[in-house]
């Protein structure tokens, strides 16, 4: 890469830094101006999406009379990929009451040509259709911080799926699959986080642990009514000289009756890399990795990752036990300041199938 192309990117990793993270309350200084305001372009490349490319916005100003720095954003973006997929999304991020309340929401439109294979853990790969789908998502959660590196809020979601299209003679088209019509899908929960890590997109040490639920209901709007619950554990090991090894569990258990847009999906460029995401769909998931992060040069990393998990209908220890959805695999990381860990990540990805896929983009998986 030039070192314009990656001067480009690191703007993009400023700004845009908060895709695919789970934080807390935490922020850091920007400008001592009452607002500021920054406009970038976007490049990413997943298997799901091929090469995308857009532009983003982040405007940072207060919401604390008395804070001294820029402490709250709203950051949009609108992207358009090589698979004809339109994303639109943007993701104000809060704070009040110097800083002791926090709202991170996430409004997003997608208009996104998909594949879908069918649901449970044993799918073949010639069960594969396409379907077109233009959704709505909302998303906003409303924290507390509370002592020792505590959060705690609630949580609300919204979700309008809009099946457009579909294969003549395909699972969808039978209306067998729940969701295969569209569904409208309004929910509340509850969010508690434990967070002590030194950085939240590539931690040197530390621990996070996240505990979320979602309840749906008819009585709210929704079509369906459901509940989800999520289990993220994650610890990073510092084996000095900034040498990390990073170990996540995270699960998702969904009960009652879900269309398939809210079950579960195993794989993409977070959960388990090497498989397309939605490959293997069902009402519960689970995921271990471990990835060993270590410095190569200067503002240079190599990592190397080793997975394993998988979706189940039945209760849960039954069947998502009696497979295993296994892949590795490896990618250079570029610190984009000497001062600060924001990256760039190149992952690629192998399954126990044979199949691999590339992953670029910003920070770290987990």
């Amino acid at each position: 890469m030039s070192k314009r192309y990656l001067y480009i990117i690191s703007l993009v990793v400023i700004t845009s830094a908060c895709f695919g993270q789970s934080q807390g309350i935490q922020t850091d200084t920007i400008s001592a101006k009452k607002i500021n305001m920054l406009l970038v372009p976007i490049v990413f490349y997943t298997p799901e999406t091929s090469f995308a490319g857009g532009a983003g916005g982040q405007i940072f100003f207060k919401t604390n009379k008395s804070a001294k720095t820029l402490d709250s954003n709203i950051f949009g973006s609108v992207v358009y990929t090589a698979n004809k997929q339109f994303i639109l999304e943007a993701k104000p991020q809060l704070y009040f009451g110097n800083k002791n309340y926090f709202l991170n929401a996430a409004i997003k439109y997608r208009v996104y040509p998909n594949f879908f294979w069918g649901l449970g853990p044993n799918t073949p790969d010639s069960a594969e259709e396409g379907y077109n789908q233009t959704e709505t998502t909302i998303t906003a959660s409303f924290l507390k911080r509370l002592p020792s590196n505590v959060n705690f809020g609630f949580e609300f979601n919204y979700g309008n799926y809009n099946i457009t299209e579909v294969q003549e003679g395909g699972l969808l088209e039978s209306g067998t699959i729940e969701g295969s019509e569209g569904a409208n899908l309004v929910g509340l929960g509850v969010v508690l986080n434990v967070d002590s890590r030194d950085n939240i997109f590539a931690p040197l040490g530390g621990e996070f642990y996240q505990f979320k639920t979602n309840f749906n209901s008819r009585v709210m709007g929704s079509t369906h009514s459901f509940n989800t619950y999520h289990i993220d554990l994650r610890k990073y090991i510092s084996l000095g000289n900034n040498n990390v090894l990073a170990m996540q569990v995270y699960t998702r258990f969904t009960f009652g009756n879900s269309p398939f847009q809210a079950k579960a999906y195993y794989g993409g460029a977070d959960v388990a890399r090497g498989y397309f995401k939605g490959r293997y769909i069902d009402d519960h998931l689970y995921v271990v990795q471990l990835e060993y992060r270590k410095p190569i040069m200067k503002r240079w990393e190599l990592g190397a990752f080793i997975l394993t998990g998988n979706v189940g209908h039945e209760e849960p220890g039954q069947e998502l036990f009696s497979d295993f959805k296994s892949s590795f695999g490896f990618g250079p990381r570029f610190f984009i300041f000497e001062d600060q860990r924001t990256l760039l990540r190149l992952d690629i990805g192998y399954d126990q199938f044979g199949n691999s896929g590339i992953y670029f983009g910003i920070n770290e998986a987990f």
